[in-house]
């Protein structure tokens, strides 16, 4: 037998964008259901260091991300506080302090992430909300001028849910092979993923098919270096093996020649070394580095870890040398073009030959070279990881998602990694975008199902849902 019912709001995917707009839009009185994919809600913002953090103004946004979405930084940069003041006003730990420089421009705190996801969950739940895990979306399609049609399946069998409003929050499309195969082509197919799972692209499919558009570009993406190759890459070691540190050294491909400008950050140079053939590269870096930035604690509270050694113990290829000509020696051994190596070591700056696409990066400047000074010297073998997609579905300041002329769609909206345009091969935080843009998505769309006309109540009268159900079999 098919359930039928009715919500105001539907929530499809459970990460911190989704559990928030949930939670708002059933504080506002919405009848409101989550649609998770997993088997739990989290997304991948379970797995991250809990650092709220984005541009503290937004002349620094425009110097970091040039092309990216002003309108949208505005209302996300003008909105951190408000946002800041929700998640401390439920109890969880937020840090008393703000940390500064994240990302080399950033400002942030450090709060209980893991925490105020179960806090959200059980907001939304007081209140009525439902929350479903282990869903599949069969179908969206129109049921009205103000209403939609929701198809889903799961293990408690099909569902058939009328809404008057949708917020897509599935968490981008990092974790699909064909969605990346599409969207970024320069990208190797077999990058690494540093997220969860279930975040294959369902938003921005989905907007696409009700007449929704893209938005920045679609070929970016978050993440960071990883050792290669890597033993027991499960998410309680996705952060230990990143190598946060490689703006502080040089990256050089098979040909000996480096790839971009280094001193930018690990995740811009994280998306360079994603789009060169093989996407291996070794960072070279002297012992200052190493006993400094290399065993620092990234993020507030996360712990001081010998980054380089933790790589090795798990079987990173790699070198130690007591000069950097012999350092070349042993790289020459691990199928590094030596020759060509010494030259860019003397001040050498030309491009690898196996960069796919470079004209988005900066060249590499002499500069960098400098900070190779302190023996000994180390080689560690890296190799790109995708935690998530910049680009994503075109929204406005309320998160309304767009069509190609710029016209909002009416009921539809989009939030955290599904957006597109507010980073953009530049990064701006990940964890207070997604809980800035919930918020908004959350009351715009209980706002838009106050005024529905016919507003439907929680469960359909028996008479509705015959046609509902015509041409559908039950499960």
């Amino acid at each position: 037998m098919t359930e039928v019912s009715s919500r105001d709001v539907v929530v499809i995917g459970g990460g911190l964008a989704g559990l928030r707009a949930a939670s708002v839009a059933a504080e506002e009185g919405a009848s409101v259901t989550l649609l998770e994919k997993q088997d739990r809600p989290g997304g991948s913002s379970q797995l991250s260091a809990g650092m709220y953090w984005t541009a503290p103004d937004l002349a620094s946004y425009r110097r970091r991300i040039p092309q990216g979405d002003l309108q949208l930084a505005e209302r996300i940069i003008g909105d951190y506080e408000p946002g800041l003041a929700a998640i401390r006003a439920t109890g969880v730990h937020v840090d008393a302090e703000a940390t500064d420089g994240v990302m080399g421009f950033g400002r942030g705190y450090s709060f209980d992430v893991k925490t105020y996801l179960q806090v959200l969950e059980e907001q939304l739940r007081v209140l009525g909300g439902e929350v479903h895990t282990g869903v599949r979306i069969r179908s969206v399609t129109r049921s009205g001028t103000r209403r939609f049609l929701l198809s889903v399946d799961s293990a408690d069998g099909h569902r058939e849910i009328h809404a008057h409003a949708i917020i897509l929050a599935t968490g981008g499309f990092q974790a699909s092979t064909a969605q990346r195969a599409f969207h970024m082509p320069a990208v190797g197919a077999d990058i690494l993923l540093r997220s969860n799972p279930g975040s294959e692209g369902d938003g921005l499919d989905l907007a696409l098919s009700l007449g929704g558009a893209p938005a920045g570009d679609l070929g970016t993406f978050y993440g960071h270096l990883v050792s290669h190759p890597v033993a027991d890459f499960t998410p309680d070691r996705f952060m230990l093996y990143s190598q946060y540190y490689s703006n502080h050294g040089i990256l050089v491909a098979a040909d000996g020649r480096r790839i971009s400008e280094e001193s930018r950050g690990d995740e811009i140079l994280n998306q360079d070394l994603a789009e060169v053939d093989g996407m291996r590269g070794f960072l070279i870096f002297d012992e200052t580095v190493r006993s400094t930035y290399g065993v620092s604690e990234p993020f507030a509270h996360f712990g001081r870890v010998d980054r380089f050694a933790f790589a090795v113990e798990g079987g990173a290829r790699h070198a130690t040398a007591p000069t950097l000509d012999q350092l070349v020696h042993q790289l020459s051994d691990l199928g590094v073009d030596g020759p060509q190596l010494r030259k860019t070591l003397l001040g050498d700056t030309g491009v690898s030959s196996l960069a796919r696409r470079v004209s988005r990066g900066e060249p590499p400047t002499v500069h960098q070279l400098m900070k190779l000074r302190t023996p000994p010297f180390y080689a560690l073998e890296v190799q790109p990881a995708i935690t998530f997609t910049l680009g994503g579905i075109a929204i406005d300041h309320s998160a309304s998602v767009l069509n190609s002329t710029g016209e909002r769609i009416p009921g539809l909206y989009a939030a955290g990694a599904d957006l597109g345009g507010f980073s953009n091969y530049g990064y701006a935080g990940g964890l207070a975008p997604a809980h800035i843009t919930g918020t908004i998505a959350g009351g715009s769309a209980a706002r838009f199902a106050a005024v529905a006309p016919h507003r439907l109540s929680h469960s359909l009268p028996q008479e509705q849902m015959a046609p509902a159900m015509e041409g559908t079999s039950s499960c």
